[in-house]
């Protein structure tokens, strides 16, 4: 009888090991599957070239990757995904640059520009734009216990699908972000209903999308630095001078 005992105690142990390597087994292969899925959401599926104009920029053009590269006339802007709270505007012509809240740059560039206030969206039609297949939505707002149309915009059925990227660029139309990326937008002004946003996309590089700042600009924390300076990121009397041609009294 005792003899019997480490024979028991060893197929019990067996047993034990056999049962915890195949309940472990299906842990071990799911784990590189999801570690690669993870790594693909971060990855930015698509990468676009626009050019058009808008009622916040003018005419200008946009790089869009893991973020945004606005080209206008007040020079480029830079926005990453990454850093979702960070903007930068960039001069070329003084090499400065400023940094910004997300918050302060959608507000600088909706100014006097009215607000809207999106209650309900529904889907009209599918259209292109440019070339590009859009669904066409219609928004609404209520104003006064009565449901009036408040904007229409056209977004890309394959457009970009970073939901960061989505909702930055949303923001600037006051538009939710669940319903893709707009190409065209038309907003609510007093009784007319007025094109805001009209861009043309087509495909670009990934590599080609840049979001850096040239290590040769200088910071500024100054407006009036970051546009009327002589690079040095500071401003003084002789910049103004030279920019208005006359001397300052």
């Amino acid at each position: 009888m005792t003899s019997a005992k480490p024979a028991l105690i060893i197929a019990a142990a067996l047993a034990f090991l056999c049962q915890r390597e195949i309940l472990a087994a299906p842990a071990s292969v799911k784990a590189p599957a999801a570690k690669t899925a993870a790594k693909a959401k971060g990855k930015p599926d698509i990468a676009l070239s626009a050019q058009g104009k808008s009622a916040f920029f003018g005419p200008f053009s946009m790089q869009i990757g893991n973020g945004l590269r606005i080209r206008a006339k007040f020079g480029f802007t830079v926005w990453s995904s990454d850093k979702p709270n960070d903007v930068y505007m960039l001069n070329a012509e003084n090499k400065t640059y400023i940094r910004e809240t997300a918050f302060e740059w959608l507000d600088w560039n909706r100014r006097g520009c009215p607000n809207i206030d999106v209650s309900e969206v529904q889907l009209v039609d599918k259209v292109n734009v440019h070339g590009q297949p859009c669904l066409h939505y219609a928004a609404y707002q209520m104003i006064r216990n009565r449901k009036v149309k408040c904007a229409e915009f056209y977004s890309m059925e394959k457009g970009p699908r970073d939901p960061v990227l989505i909702d930055f660029w949303c923001k600037h139309f006051l538009l939710p972000s669940k319903y893709g990326f707009p190409l065209l937008v038309k907003q609510r002004v007093g009784e007319a209903m007025q094109t805001i946003m009209d861009i043309e996309v087509k495909p670009m590089p990934l590599a080609n999308v840049s979001l850096s700042v040239p290590k040769d600009y200088k910071r500024t924390t100054d407006k009036a630095a970051f546009y009327f300076s002589d690079g040095s990121g500071s401003i003084n009397k002789s910049d103004l001078e030279e920019f208005f041609q006359q001397p300052l009294k």
